[in-house]
């Protein structure tokens, strides 16, 4: 679909819109509570860049992933293997510094070891995603360093059931052939509620703009692109007057293709349990409330191989051992929420202990074929990890018009590794910060806050030693590596009521032992004879991060049939190695956004286009001056390009059912674009996806 059929696409819809009678106009909502915050702060009032999506807003936006759905947010951005492995980046930070959480507990997987494994989680039933940038180490740890995402999926429900009901969500996307379904079923009364929910999806290759490979070769289809899942679930919960406890079980299963690298397939499943209650203390001076969260997860994740042969005109196909991560582990929170005069704060204890276990000849901990030995580290095949941590936040009204808050968590780290070196390591980590929130008006308030983090470097990031064939590499690490820390401070500037609404803010974190893998300039053998894989080392520097990012809706018409909103959007990050004095690799380009859209009685309709600009500033080394080809670092610069997207709906009723049918529009132009925060490795394997429409139907019973 070309540039041409575009008005076609914006006149139809545009023409039922405007004839539209009985339209209800945007209203202002009340501010939304922040869910992932301990004391339940309104978004108004949140001292930290916090973005919510929910309801109409997390449907125009929901992807095939977490991070595909949160792509668009400004401040974040995603790794990106293709539509099955792809995690969200806050702010340049990615891995082990951004905590993947469902409903507040972790999803117990491997996702922030390598980006090519996928994040366990269906966006399709999803109600709520809130996506906190900066330091969230206070309530969620040392690995929320650079911020957290909390997926909500209402698996326990924290409400009375009224009446039976049941939804049910289906899409088809021209892009990979691709189907989607999604159904969900409830039922209670005021004391039980209760819950089943599956989905289940299947999609082949991607097609894309022409591009060339970097083995030279032209294709308009993404290889190794596939991919299918299924989930399951039920929950259940008893509701009494100031509170509720419930529980919820999962099994999600996920096989896919892994782009760039050809014949490999990775199989995952995993099992998830979780209990949680919360209630009202009436009866204390000083305690008001106790949340006990609770969840557990099984994770199996294979990596297979596939290697064609030919030999005597005879074609076959070697499947080798698969290399196999276990995860085991559960994670528990207790708060207690408190008041006193007019301090209010909670007092939390947090605990996760989990196992991993790694098995195969491919791993990058242990000795294989292509992974030599690991005579300096020694062969780790289990880490057991115990965490636990103590956490105090405290708010206060230090007038009508201005809060302040701070905080304060300490966290203990103990790493047990099974491996015929020394693997047993104790350690803690301290994290802090203050900020306040002051209301210049009833429309627009000012906040700010000053943080302080420490982590400790991961497994990975301390023995690698072997080949990484998702990124093409062989990763090598240090353990002398020392603690990570960081001092940031944010400025936000809100406006919550009005026809224009949206927020400004600006960042600043100085970091010292800033982890990170670079290229050494060596190279290791390969699997194929004559093919090599350069080499890619774990370094400590002082870095240094700052950005500023920005969103505005503006009503600009208010008419009896139909509004129209106008809107836009924009990010700039700069990440910088303040050692070596140069910029840091993967970080995401400059972005700018423009969109409309015109709401009207049963139709929606609306249209963005979003620019991403040319990303330049990558490392570049002494050893390399005068040099055009930055590749022995691992990096080349990024072209820039825009998508240009549209998203139509109109709303469906019979009796009391209602529905919604939507078709949506993605790159129109079919223009080639690269993902920058990919590893520069398998960049040029997967673009993003070419000309393609989404049709999709929902309803409610």
């Amino acid at each position: 679909m070309k540039f041409y059929s575009v008005p076609i696409l914006l006149s139809i819809p545009f023409a039922f819109a405007l004839g539209q009678k009985d339209k209800q106009s945007a209203e202002q909502l009340d501010a939304l509570v922040v869910e992932s915050s301990p004391l339940d702060t309104k978004l108004n009032e949140f001292t930290q860049g916090v973005n919510i999506l929910e309801k109409d807003e997390l449907d125009k936006a929901r992807g095939a992933t977490i991070a595909e759905t949160l792509s668009d947010i400004p401040g974040v951005s995603e790794s990106y293997f293709g539509p099955n492995a792809n995690r969200p980046i806050i702010r340049g930070l990615d891995k082990n510094r951004v905590r993947m959480l469902q409903n507040g507990t972790d999803t117990f997987d491997v996702s922030a070891q390598s980006e090519d494994h996928a994040v366990p989680i269906d966006p399709l039933l999803v109600e709520r995603i809130e996506v906190l940038r900066g330091s969230s180490a206070l309530s969620y740890g040392s690995s929320s360093i650079g911020g957290a995402v909390n997926v909500i999926d209402r698996s326990i429900p924290t409400q009375p059931v009224s009446s039976p009901g049941a939804s049910f969500r289906t899409s088809y996307n021209s892009a990979n052939e691709g189907w989607s379904y999604g159904s969900f079923g409830y039922a209670g009364n005021d004391q039980w509620s209760f819950q089943i929910n599956a989905t289940d999806k299947d999609f082949k290759n991607y097609d894309a703009p022409v591009f060339v490979k970097p083995d030279e070769n032209a294709s308009s289809t993404v290889e190794n692109s596939y991919g299918e899942s299924e989930t399951v679930g039920f929950g259940g919960a008893r509701h009494w007057k100031g509170g509720y406890a419930g529980f919820s079980f999962s099994n999600y299963e996920n096989t896919y293709g892994v782009p760039g690298e050809e014949g490999a397939k990775i199989e995952l499943e995993s099992d998830r349990l979780e209990i949680r209650s919360e209630f009202e203390v009436n009866d204390s001076d000083w305690l008001t409330g106790v949340e006990l969260n609770f969840g557990y997860g099984d994770y199996l994740h294979s990596e297979f191989h596939l290697e064609e042969e030919e030999e005597d005109g005879n074609h076959s196909e070697e499947e080798h051992e698969p290399t196999k991560y276990l995860r085991e582990g559960w994670e528990g929170r207790v708060a207690f929420k408190h008041e006193i005069g007019d301090l209010r704060g909670v007092l939390g204890f947090h605990g996760l202990f989990d196992e991993l276990k790694i098995q195969g000849e491919e791993s990058i901990f242990s000795g294989g074929e292509h992974n030599e030995t690991n005579y300096v580290y020694g062969n780790i095949t289990k880490e057991d990890s115990k965490k636990f941590a103590v956490f105090l936040v405290e708010e206060f009204d230090l007038s009508e018009s201005t809060i302040v808050n701070g905080g304060i968590r300490w966290e203990s780290f103990n790493r047990d590794l099974e491996t015929n070196g020394s693997g047993i390591s104790d350690d803690s980590t301290i994290s802090a910060s203050i900020g306040f929130t002051h209301e210049l008006n009833e429309a627009w308030n000012f906040s700010s806050n000053v943080n302080y983090t420490e982590r400790l470097p991961d497994t990975a990031e301390l023995y690698s030693y072997g080949a990484h064939h998702a990124t093409h590499a062989f990763e090598v690490g240090d353990p002398n590596l020392d603690k990570e820390s960081a001092v940031g401070i944010e400025f936000i500037l809100r406006k919550t009521v009005g026809n224009v609404t949206g927020q400004i803010s600006a960042f600043h974190t100085e970091f010292d032992n800033y982890i990170f893998t670079e290229g050494t300039g060596r190279e290791h053998e390969g699997e194929e004879a004559g093919h090599h894989l350069p080499e890619m080392q774990y370094v400590a520097v002082d870095a240094e991060f700052q950005g500023i990012e920005a969103e505005v809706d503006w009503l600009a018409l208010k008419n009896p049939g139909w509004s129209l909103l106008l809107s836009a959007y924009g990010d700039v990050l700069s990440g910088k190695n303040k050692s070596e004095n140069t910029y840091l690799p993967r970080i995401a380009p400059a972005r700018l956004g423009l969109g409309f859209e015109v709401q009207a009685d049963k139709i929606t309709f609306g249209l963005d286009v979003t620019r991403v600009f040319k990303q330049s500033k990558i490392p570049v080394h002494e050893e390399e001056a005068g040099h055009d080809d930055d590749e022995e670092h691992g990096e080349t610069p990024t072209a820039a390009y825009s998508m240009l997207n549209a998203y139509a709906s109109y709303d469906l009723s019979f009796g009391d059912t209602e529905g919604e049918l939507f078709i949506r529009g993605n790159n129109l132009t079919d223009e080639l674009g690269y993902n920058h925060t990919s590893p520069a490795t398998i960049k040029g394997y997967a673009p993003h996806p070419g000309a393609s429409v989404e049709v999709g139907l929902g309803f409610d019973f």
